[in-house]
């Protein structure tokens, strides 16, 4: 996050503590003259969502925002990004929304740069606006599109007073914190995690000392976890169960062999945007192994990881 916050001398809207700002603040009766329909599709982070325009798809960033951000390095994130993320894609799931233009179109990576617009609670609502109202985000000063510059301003204002969002959860606006699903936060059996574009989850871990009449070597067992992956990305990506690995948290013992005498095996193979796939992974374990992390290397050829913690398997 690039941390130039708006300077506010005094408060436009004033809120009580961790009470949300009404929705008429942001709201108006219908959505502005010129502003473009496009169909939500995800939410990179809480300021940049992408979005189908006709036949194409586009990513786009909201003027005067500064959301957390989800991915410092692979083991350090922004606090408050996971929520702030999550904020947007609950909000704009199966959601039509309005894109703004302003004097400048794109932003310095090709992003279109937009005051973007939905019904909230059945009111048409400048999302710039709410989420900064909300606390999801800070404000971002910029020099040429200013047209809601004040209400923004006053948006921001508003949650640092009430203590909304991250003004209430962290020690700043750029707080860093271990990134969630990193070796150092790892996710929990049944949560989803997201990385360079793909979802992942694994779930309903078992161990067993018999699959389909094979038995791991002595002193062994077999841990079994079931897989979920979707392509959330632009672009197709790879899968493979033999990027799986386990890591004894009492021990430190790591385990990186995988089998595949499974009755649904995940196996390997690539996925188009918004394709998904499921299935089983084997990993041989010790015995006496009850605290184990397991990790899924995303990219074949290194670079981010996602890490669960399956205790008491």
């Amino acid at each position: 996050m690039n941390r130039r916050r708006f300077v506010v001398a005094s408060s436009a809207v004033l809120a009580s503590p961790n009470v949300p700002i009404p929705m008429d603040v942001m709201g108006q009766t219908s959505f502005p003259s010129g502003a473009v329909e496009a169909v939500f599709v995800r939410a990179v982070d809480g300021e940049k969502i992408r979005v189908d325009i006709g036949e194409e798809e586009e990513e786009v960033r909201f003027i005067g925002v500064d959301a957390p951000e989800p991915k410092i390095d692979d083991n350090t994130a922004e606090c408050y990004a996971v929520e702030s993320t999550n904020f947007l894609r609950d909000l704009l799931t199966d959601q039509t929304v309005f894109l703004e233009g302003d004097q400048e179109d794109r932003d310095s990576k090709d992003r279109l740069w937009r005051y973007v617009w939905a019904n909230v609670n059945g009111v048409p609502t400048m999302l710039n606006e709410f989420v900064l109202a909300q606390g999801m985000a800070i404000g971002q000063e910029e020099e040429t599109n200013v047209k809601y510059k004040m209400e923004l301003i006053a948006a921001e204002q508003a949650a640092l007073e009430a203590s909304m969002g991250l003004w209430g959860a962290c020690e700043s606006g750029h707080q860093s914190i271990p990134r969630h699903g990193s070796a150092d936060d790892p996710g929990t059996n049944g949560e989803t995690l997201f990385a360079d574009g793909m979802s992942v989850n694994i779930y309903e871990p078992f161990v067993t000392y018999d699959i389909n009449f094979s038995t791991p070597k002595g002193g062994h067992k077999f841990l079994i976890i079931s897989t979920y992956f979707e392509n959330v990305g632009g672009d197709t990506k790879g899968y493979s169960a033999g990027r799986f690995e386990a890591k004894d948290m009492d021990t430190d013992a790591d385990y990186k062999e995988t089998f595949v005498f499974l009755d649904q095996p995940l196996g390997s193979g690539d996925l188009s945007p918004l394709s998904y796939v499921s299935g089983q992974v084997c990993l041989e374990i010790q015995e006496t192994t009850t605290n184990v992390r397991v990790k899924y290397q995303v990219n074949a050829l290194g670079g981010e990881s996602l890490y669960w913690l399956l205790p008491s398997v």
